[in-house]
């Protein structure tokens, strides 16, 4: 399950590809490759592979460095492709169109979501229709090609999304080392009064977290609802279920009114 340099046609003590260590992949994950043992001048090697979504080029990490630069900064890693099957896959680096190292690069499948908390702030208050909340996802197994989360509520205006580096994030030491989702979204006026279904969908659709919202509206809205979880297969998921019938005043007024 590792990534590795492995024998090519360079010699012995010749240029090596080296990649994070030697660490494993997840389908999706981003790669940070260096290249060891250069001799001589040189500039761009050039890192290729059927799993990445593009090359990687390497340079010298200071002049006369036999060694390319540590993928610490922006640009310097680059992502596998979300569409490839688990598996090992050749990488091979290039001088000037010429092989100087290869390597293998194990990939492996995304690991099941392990959501920590999925929760709306402020917590345990009822919020008024064209009011905001800040809902955060915190997840410790965040699926690495996915950079946001949709998040669907009847008390939404349509579908929002929840993003990682959110300025919205609370920062709770509770989500510490956590892939944490967040954002700020408005409780849709005419909201009626009544506690909501608040679905975040993440890790492609293979997981679905459920919270509850409680609005103070104007008029009687949607009915309570019972929350439980289940985990079953390769995804896992926490559901609500309840009241499934919920009628506002205000329709039952229009319904009057047509008769």
């Amino acid at each position: 399950m590792q990534a590795v340099a492995v024998s090519g046609d360079e010699p012995p003590n010749g240029p090596r590809l080296v990649l994070d260590n030697g660490r494993s992949y997840e389908v999706g994950d981003d790669v940070g490759p260096v290249i060891e043992g250069m001799a001589g001048p040189w500039d761009d090697v050039v890192v290729t592979s059927p799993a990445l979504v593009k090359a990687q080029h390497l340079h010298p990490k200071s002049k006369g460095a036999s060694r390319s630069e540590d993928p610490v900064g922006p640009g310097m890693r680059v992502s596998i492709r979300s569409d490839i099957a688990p598996g090992n896959y050749p990488v091979t680096a290039t001088l000037n169109g010429k092989t100087v190292a290869t390597a293998q690069m194990k990939v492996v499948a995304q690991r099941p979501a392990e959501i920590r908390r999925f929760a709306i702030e402020p917590r345990d208050k009822k919020v008024r229709p064209g009011e905001s909340v800040v809902v955060v996802l915190s997840d410790d197994h965040a699926a690495p090609d996915e950079d946001s989360v949709a998040v669907n509520s009847p008390a939404f205006e349509g579908s929002q999304r929840i993003k990682v580096d959110s300025p919205d994030d609370p920062a709770c030491k509770c989500d510490d080392g956590a892939t944490v989702y967040a954002a700020r979204i408005t409780v849709s006026k005419g909201t009626g009064t009544g506690t909501y279904r608040v679905t975040a969908v993440s890790h492609h659709g293979r997981t679905v977290s459920v919270a509850k919202l409680t609005v103070a509206g104007d008029e009687k809205g949607s009915g309570a609802w019972v929350l439980w979880s289940f985990v079953g297969g390769t995804g896992s998921a926490v559901v609500a279920a309840g009241a499934c019938l919920a009628v506002s005043s205000r329709r039952r007024r229009a319904e009057v009114g047509s008769d």
